[in-house]
């Protein structure tokens, strides 16, 4: 008995320190690769479904990940992103220097120089371009659409880069840089995804690197006159290993939003096949969102601010009897081994199952012996119905590319579920931008004294 739970122990403690290991920047991030398995690439997600939920005051937001390497193999560019379902695109990953602080892009070519349909890069003037540039153009066409710039995920958190939160002179530059970068390139807020902090003193750095933070985002928007915040935000774990360390009450009051990772709770770590965002239950990987958001709250976050992230893809397990079942191998995955995007599920010939008890779902092919992991929009929607039901702030996705067209969308699903959506107003005005076009707001630019069209809108 006391091997048995001794095993049970190692095997969370394995599986909890692998959690959310899917936000990572690949190592050959700018590489056009192609996938390991068939999928669709390329697919605009802009169908005309409509909105199939209202915007209005105090409703739920509906965030989604995009990231600056889904552009190369996966295709995917800002021109793919239905924007009617969305309330935040969350634009991942920026970086930050471990000893000063300094707030960085991480691949420039695709944040501010590629071209675009449209994009006239011989226009006069320092000018934007890039993903960056699509995203605040999408902010135009959609005023309640709010870009976020997100620091951190997996890669740059593991590598030490937040070890700079200790220090208060780095937490300084920091805070300048990372608000000049909000200012050039035209965000509505910052998003810190650090994976994860110790106890102690990075604890008591995350709380200090909130509070400056949150006050030099306020402090410029008074000196430009917004009436509207910026918004500042995190990226929560699940696992208790690693949110026990949070001072939640402390960090709660300088946060608009708590993005929960609901997933990885199973993976290549797990001792038998299990599910990776299950709601309820959780058995054998010791987590489960209801009770981890349960933790968060009781300890001092606040219902109306923390959202609950849901996956776009799903954690593969190969020659396995079934769900709790022990398993060999996980799958070469659709990018990555054992990972694949949701638009390539389910797999032909697999079955689909939907555990309503638990809120969780995954396909199996008795042939192949092959079981994945995924949420199915059956299983979206009672999320979003379990969210509205809870009071809590709304729902978060990682991550766009991998997500289906049409009806199947489960950032689409969640929305229409939750059906009133928030309204908040975005920024575009950025008169203190390093790019002519951004602090034009696209329209104008000046030449010789005079306004004339911008060739760049």
């Amino acid at each position: 008995m006391q091997l048995a739970l001794l095993l049970s122990a190692i095997s969370l403690y394995a599986g909890a320190a692998s959690a959310t290991e899917v936000m990572h920047r690949p190592a050959d991030f700018n590489h056009k690769y192609n996938p390991n398995t068939s999928v669709k690439l390329g697919l605009s997600l802009d169908l005309n479904l409509g909105n199939g939920c209202t915007f209005e005051k105090g409703g739920k937001v509906n965030i989604a990940y995009f990231t600056n390497w889904g552009i190369y193999g996966r295709k995917f560019t800002p021109l793919d992103i239905n924007i009617d379902s969305l309330t935040h695109i969350y634009y991942a990953f920026a970086d930050t220097d471990p000893e000063t602080g300094r707030a960085s892009l991480t691949d420039l070519w695709a944040d501010q120089q590629i071209t675009y349909p449209g994009d006239d890069n011989t226009a006069p003037g320092n000018n934007l371009y890039g993903n960056l540039k699509q995203l605040y153009l999408l902010k135009q066409k959609k005023r309640s659409l709010k870009t976020i710039l997100s620091f951190g995920g997996w890669t740059y958190s593991q590598a030490g880069h937040f070890n700079f939160a200790t220090n208060a002179t780095s937490r300084a530059t920091f805070v300048k840089t990372a608000i000049q970068l909000l200012e050039d390139n035209g965000f509505d807020g910052l998003d810190i995804d650090w994976e994860y902090p110790a106890a102690g003193e990075q604890a008591e750095g995350f709380v200090a690197l909130l509070k400056e933070t949150r006050a030099g985002l306020d402090a410029h928007a008074k000196s430009k006159g917004d009436t509207v915040p910026y918004q500042l935000n995190a990226a929560v774990p699940a696992g208790a290993q690693n949110y026990q360390n949070l001072k939640v009450k402390d960090m709660d009051k300088y946060l608009n939003y708590w993005t929960l990772m609901g997933y990885d709770y199973s993976g290549s770590w797990s001792s038998v096949s299990d599910y990776q965002a299950n709601v309820y239950g959780g058995a054998i990987s010791g987590v489960s969102t209801s009770a981890s958001t349960e933790w968060y709250l009781k300890n001092g976050a606040s219902r109306n601010k923390f959202a609950i992230g849901m996956p776009i893809y799903g954690r593969g397990f190969e020659n396995t009897d079934g769900i709790f079942k022990p398993f060999n191998g996980t799958g070469p995955g659709t990018w990555e081994a054992g990972v694949y995007d949701y638009k390539a599920l389910p797999f032909p010939n697999a079955t689909v199952y939907n555990d309503m008890k638990n809120i969780s779902s995954y396909s199996y092919d008795p042939i192949k012996k092959e079981l994945i992991s995924y949420d199915t929009p059956v299983v979206a929607a009672a999320k979003a119905k379990w969210v509205s039901k809870q009071g809590l702030a709304g729902a978060m996705f990682w991550e766009l590319s991998a997500d289906k067209n049409g009806t199947d969308s489960l950032v689409w699903t969640v929305a229409k579920t939750m059906a009133k959506l928030d309204n908040t107003q975005n920024h575009l005005n950025y008169p203190g931008s390093q790019f002519d076009n951004v602090k034009a707001g696209m329209k104008t630019v000046s030449k010789r004294g005079h306004k004339v069209k911008a060739k760049y809108f």
